[in-house]
């Protein structure tokens, strides 16, 4: 049975308990404009930055995804440290409008900013953001302030030689959902006349509460759509949570990045015209005690991942955390009270980062970017997954939009292409499946996207016997109605050489890297009486190479000879034998 009335109910309650105040956006630029005006240097005493020309980690490297960066103008010089072959989009921020004429209360600076000349000298596209947080109808309502608005930003490209306008317009009420299409198809029909070439993106909301943005009637007018996956947890949350959890952290508030890039796609905005933004910040509240969820006693304060990062005090082993449910780190630790503080590192982007390859829509958005200064990981980060030919090496896991723990959202349709690094054939099985049958469906192709043969059509909860492709990729295409709601699917899929266990058998013995390539590690005990010899063998039992070793505890093996692939190493010694499977990378 299908409950429609409960469905409703849901959302009401959602809505009425989690309906934010308003974004980090509008929160750091009320905060620092009581700095406008300030040079750089301030901004980097204020922030206690060094900065260094960053050489590239790999000049070689070839941008396959659009990044699109938020230059806050409170950013001080950490632009020195940009990696900028890793950087499509440089996005300033911002041109604040005055409702009450369309003129710019400040452009902080849009004429002579240094970042915005060294952007554009390395061939980074550069969008001059516009904000508008109150007063929306008296905007909306004026028409000669809407046509000031248009002028003075066209001539803002033109001057500065840049290409393009985001609009940041938010706390929009529901009310002017009109009033905002209109003032979209507007400015898009305006600029597309004068500079065909530029490109006209929102800033959009992770939740479109009230459905006051019309996805579907703005979208033909708009060249990218930047969803703001992040405040899923605010200032004000009852609740610590994730900024930016990849899946919902509870059943009762039940978004997350995954739900929020579905929900995008389902109004029919095209993969190439969707950037996934995402937070290199964090945010920590007071909290009644250790527990997750915990409520919280205060007011969040967002923080930089620099300073997460840098605070040794409170950023060490015994204060670290790992959330499941909503995969995401946080930190929990005691001064007078309990604090906690939810943030992204390098694993819960990199998952992030997987979807959106595995989603193929355009690349990502950062708020905000110099948020990292000092650290690299998260630019290296985007070269390993976005520079190049990113593929999944040999194995992975994939959940609908709720993850392990909860249902997947109503009106979901989505494809994803999973494609390994190995030459394939790759295998499928499936650990559950609970789908509204005949209603809700989940379709798998043998190939890069939906043209391919079909290898299965699922509904209902009848698990399939094991799926192979004929080459190294597969897709995945979702669909759910707007009514019932139930646990989802997770499936596997792997190399054949890694579907199976990993092979261990005999004494103890470890090799480590694994997956490795160049040279291994081998840590032979005691058990092991010397000599030991130590022999590689492919998966058919065919020998690669032997040698004797005469000394026992770690020892370096060269595998540079081997091709990628799956291997057995084994062990012998007199009647003692052990064996272990390594991957081998390219």
């Amino acid at each position: 049975m299908r409950y429609l009335i409960l469905g409703i109910i849901f959302v009401c309650v959602n809505i009425q308990a989690f309906a934010q105040s308003f974004s980090v956006h509008r929160e750091q630029s009320e905060y620092y404009n009581k700095y406008t005006g300030a040079p750089e240097s301030f901004f980097d005493s204020l922030h206690q930055y060094k900065n260094t020309e960053q050489q590239t980690r790999n000049a070689a490297s070839s941008l396959q995804k659009q990044v699109f960066g938020y230059q806050p103008y409170w950013g001080g010089s950490a632009w020195l440290s940009y990696r900028w072959d890793l950087l499509s989009d440089l996005c300033y921020f911002s041109y604040e409008v005055n409702p009450a004429n369309g003129e710019a209360i400040t452009t902080h600076d849009w004429y002579a900013a240094a970042v915005i000349d060294t952007a554009l000298a390395r061939g980074v596209k550069v969008h001059l953001c516009v904000t508008l947080f109150n007063s929306h109808a008296q905007f909306f309502n004026n028409a000669q302030a809407r046509q000031t608005l248009t002028t003075n930003l066209i001539n803002m490209l033109i001057q500065r030689g840049a290409h393009g306008i985001n609009l940041d317009f938010e706390a929009v009420p529901s009310s002017q959902q009109s009033a905002l299409t209109s003032y979209i198809t507007e400015l898009s029909q305006a600029l597309k006349s004068a500079l065909p070439q530029a490109e006209l993106s929102i800033a959009a909301p992770a939740v479109n509460w009230s459905n006051t943005f019309d996805i579907q009637a703005i979208t033909p007018w708009l060249d990218l759509i930047m969803i703001m996956a992040y405040d899923y947890y605010w200032d004000g949350s009852s609740l610590a949570g994730p900024v930016s959890g990849f899946w919902p952290l509870t059943s009762s508030f039940d978004y997350g990045v995954n739900r929020s890039l579905s929900y995008y796609q389902a109004q029919g905005v095209p993969a190439e015209k969707l950037l996934l933004g995402l937070p290199y910040y964090g945010r920590e509240w007071p909290v009644s005690a250790n527990t997750l969820p915990a409520n919280t006693t205060g007011n969040g304060t967002a923080i930089t991942y620099r300073n997460i990062r840098s605070n040794t005090s409170v950023y060490k082993p015994e204060n670290l955390y790992w959330d499941y449910r909503s995969y995401n780190p946080y930190y929990s630790y005691f001064t007078s009270l309990w604090r906690q503080c939810f943030f992204d590192d390098e694993r819960s982007l990199g998952a992030k980062y997987d979807l959106v390859n595995r989603r193929n829509v355009a690349g990502i958005g950062i708020w905000a970017l110099g948020y990292d200064n000092g650290y690299q990981e998260l630019w290296n980060l985007i070269e390993d997954k976005f520079a190049g030919s990113p593929q999944d090496l040999c194995q992975d896991t994939i959940y609908d939009s709720g993850g392990p723990w909860w249902s997947y959202g109503n009106s979901e349709h989505y494809t994803e292409t999973i494609q390994s690094a190995w030459g394939g054939p790759l295998t499928i099985n499936f650990e559950s499946l609970s789908l509204e049958a005949g209603y809700d469906s989940l379709w798998i192709y043998d190939g890069p996207d939906t043209q391919f043969p079909l290898l299965a059509s699922l509904s209902g909860n009848e698990i399939p016997q094991q799926l192979v492709t004929s080459g190294n990729s597969f897709t995945i295409r979702f669909f759910s109605d707007n009514l019932t709601r139930l646990a989802g699917y997770k499936l596997i899929w792997s190399c054949p050489t890694a579907s199976t266990d990993e092979y261990i058998a005999g004494p103890g013995f470890e090799v480590y890297p694994n997956p490795a390539s160049g040279i291994i590690h081998l840590n032979i005990t005691s058990t092991y009486q010397l000599p030991v010899e130590v022999s590689f063998t492919d998966l058919q039992g065919r020998l690669m190479f032997a040698k004797l070793f005469h000394v026992s505890g770690v020892t370096n093996v060269d595998i540079r000879t081997l091709k990628p692939g799956a291997y057995l190493v084994h062990l012998k010694s007199g009647s003692v034998n052990g064996t272990r499977k390594i991957l081998v990378l390219p």
